[in-house]
This record gives C-alpha cells, structure tokens and sequence, in this order.
C-alpha cells in the first residue's frame, strides 16, 4: 500500500500535473459559459419592451422560464391541440406586428390573418410592386411593432411547436420504409419535400431497424425547461479531449521517467522492486486518471448545477429541427460520462503500455499521441469501426443514435453498451503484458 500511495503522490503531487489539470478544467467552464451564449433562445434575438421599457436579457428569460411550464409534462394529444392553438395565436400576432392590416383587411377581408397563419404558401411580399400569379400579396408596415412581455409566452409556444414538430412525434415516421421521414413541409416555402432520416449518418440496414424498435419502445414523450442541458452536453465533448490529453501527460512518462533519472536499476533490485512495483504503478496512474476525471468532468457539471444550467433532464434530445434522438438528456448524460471515463482508463493503460516499451519519455508521448490520433484516421476504410477508439467515444458531442451505433462483425450494436465489453478485456491484456515486459530479465533498465 505504502508503494502504491507514494506512486499516487508522485503524480498528484506533481506542480506541473496538478497546474495543467486545474487549467484544463478552467478552460471547460470557460467553454461552458461561451455555448450557453452561443445556444440563446431564438427569442432573445430581439427587444421586448413592458409599459414601454426595454426589458433585459435577465427578464426576458425569467418570463420563458414562466412560459415554458405551461408546457411541461407529457406530448400527449390534449398537448398538441393546446400547443397548435397557441401556435396560431403566435402566427396572429406576428402577423399583426410586420403587417400593414387596414390594408390586408381592405384587400382580403379580416379573415386574411388566420389563412395566413395556415397557407403561407398562398401569399408572397411583392416585389417592384409586381404580385406572383397566384399568390396574395402581403403589405408590410412601414414601422414594424414593437414586441410586448405578452408576447413572449406567444413567441415560446412558437419556438416550441417548430422544434417539436408535431409529424414527429404523432405519426412516427421513422417506421417509413424509403428510409424518410415522410413528407415534411419548408418553413420558408411551404413546400412539401421528402427529409431522410439519416442524411449524413450512412446506417445500415441492420443499425435502422434496431432504432425503429427503440423508437417504438418509447411509450411516451415528454416536455420540460432544459435549459442549458444542451450545452453542458457539448462541452463533455471537449472535456474528453482535454482530460485524454491530461491522462496521456501522467502516463507515458510512468516508467520512462525513473530510467531517465537512473533510479529504475535501484528500484527494481528491491525486494518490491518487480510485480508489486508496476503494478503500483498502473494503479498509480489509473487512480490518477479517475481523479482527473472527477476534477474536469465533474468540474464542469457542478459549475453548470450551481449557475443554473441544469433544467428538466426527462426531455428527450433534439438535435435539430424534426429530429428527435431515442435518449433523453438524462440519459445522454450519463451515456456521455460513462463514456468518457471508459476513454480516460483505456487512454491510462495504453500511455502505461507504451512507456513501459519506449525509453524515452518524448518518444512515449509522441508515439502514443499517433496512436490515439493518427491511428484513427486509417480506420476509415473500416466505417463505424473507428467509433470503437477513444479519440472519438470520448469526443462525441451528443449521443443520439445516429452517431452512437456501430456494425460490429456483422451485428448492429449501441456502441455505449458495446465499448466495455470490449476495452475492459483489453485493459487486463494490457496489464499482463507490461507485467510480463517489466518482469523479464531482458528488460533495459538503463
């Protein structure tokens, strides 16, 4: 014990691991707070004005967060119908702020505003006076009105119908058999366009199948304030990065170091000197690693509780505009997390591996930077194989499924369940071989 606790102290007591840890973690926040500005509601994007003062930023988002607990709980149908209501009423007014409407009423009657809330499709902004054949044409005002704090419970349920759209969730298209998600329909043009499900993901036929039953599995959808959920999702991303990059620093210098100073010879002619020696070394560097991990991830995710960012994690994530993933953030967090301290022990062991092999400590950190970074590059021959190395698990910036499943010998897997089956084996192997390496009488100790 006292072996292993003095192998611990030697790395965590280090001034330069210790500094670059702390900084490490630093930057994490820092990019915490830069996508949380980054991922502003859309609704922040203009002034609101109460009894004609301009509200602020932090009002404004005190009346969302008021807005959006009408709307918590679960996607049910009497939720749609409310939400489609308030969606109209949104349209209304906005229809009433960029309108001249004495104007469009003169020409088409009161009606006009609720066709155009359901037919955009029907009605153009002339342009050189010149109406489109067909179309109704909209007068814009001269002056557009201001936005109210009424509106903002408007504009709320406006952003909330678009993001949660309601083809979705209602008619599941993703049991489609072209491999779409059916008809959808522009914001803009109001034309109908077939989407495909996996635009940029390339499944397979196998990998689409097993998310059409996970996605059929799911009884119900429900709503909540995330808040800022989705960027504390995004930075893990970095924060992967960051603490392989840390592990990497601690363990390729784990052997290498005491035979640049001469040490190594005395160490191992002691009567701990051989087995119980590398493996205090192992342990040193794997404790160490979890240590950096709870610092930078944990870190991060307390900085994010205590400020507020944590909303309603038993949303289910949305990664864009009529796409819903099979996870809820809850689950993608912990997705998330798993995966990355998975990723810091396999980086530990294959930093302890090659300085265990390598004399000099550069040469270590050089070479085990191109396997953990070059190397992954040629696995695209391989497609989703690659998905299977640290440098890119641990880098993830969501876990739906389009980037979280892989075709494993033939086999579609998720590849959260699929990594420690096949890493902790790994890990082990790689203990016997440093063990057996550091134990063998040709082992250079100078």
């Amino acid at each position: 014990m006292r072996l292993f606790l003095y192998e611990c102290k030697k790395i965590i007591g280090s001034k330069i691991n210790f500094l670059v840890l702390i900084i490490f973690c630093l930057i994490c926040v820092w990019i915490y707070n830069v996508n949380v500005k980054n991922d502003a509601p859309s609704i922040l994007q203009r002034d609101y004005y109460d009894q004609g003062q301009k509200m602020s930023k932090q009002e404004v988002m005190q009346e969302i967060a008021v807005a959006k607990q009408q709307w918590t709980g679960i996607m049910d149908e009497s939720w749609w119908e409310r939400l489609q209501q308030a969606f109209i009423e949104s349209e209304l007014r906005s229809n009433e702020q960029l309108f001249d409407v004495d104007q469009m009423n003169e020409l088409y009657g009161t009606g006009w505003s609720l066709d155009y809330a359901l037919n955009h499709q029907d009605y153009t902004i002339a342009a050189d006076g010149e109406v489109e054949e067909g179309k109704k044409q909209l007068i814009l005002r001269k002056n557009i009105l201001p936005s109210t704090k009424e509106d903002i419970a408007k504009d709320v349920a406006w952003d909330i119908y678009m993001n949660y759209a309601e083809i979705i969730l209602k008619n599941k298209p993703w049991n489609s058999e072209d491999g779409t998600y059916g008809t959808m329909y522009s914001g803009l043009s109001g034309e109908a366009t077939p989407s495909p499900v996996y635009s940029s993901a390339n499944l397979s036929k196998a990998e689409i199948l097993m998310l059409k039953d996970k996605m059929n599995s799911i009884d119900k959808f429900y709503y909540g304030d995330t808040k800022n959920l989705g960027s504390l999702l995004s930075t893990l991303a970095t924060s992967g990065i960051l603490l392989m990059i840390w592990v990497l620093l601690i363990s390729t210098d784990i052997v290498n170091k005491e035979r640049k100073n001469q040490m190594l010879e005395i160490q191992r002619t002691c009567i701990n000197g051989k087995s119980r020696l590398i493996l205090s070394k192992i342990g040193a560097v794997l404790i160490s690693s979890t240590i950096g991990f709870v610092v930078i991830v944990g870190g991060v995710s307390l900085y994010a509780l205590l400020t507020g960012g944590i909303g309603d994690a038993s949303v289910s994530v949305i990664e864009q505009i009529y796409m819903v993933s099979i996870f809820n953030f809850r689950q993608a967090y912990l997705i998330g997390v798993m995966s990355i301290f998975l990723g810091t022990l396999v980086t530990a062991m294959i930093g302890c591996l090659v300085s265990t092999f390598i004399k000099s400590t550069y040469r270590s950190l050089a070479l085990t930077v191109i396997i953990m970074y070059i190397v992954p590059t040629l696995f695209n021959i391989f497609g989703n194989i690659k998905n299977l190395l640290p440098v890119n698990f641990m880098s993830i910036t969501n876990v739906s499924v389009r980037s979280f499943t892989t075709m494993f010998f033939g086999k579609p897997y998720y590849l959260y369940q699929l990594l420690p089956i096949l890493w902790i084996p790994i890990c082990i192997f790689i203990v016997i071989i440093v063990k057996f390496k550091y134990n063998s009488k040709s082992y250079p100790i100078i």
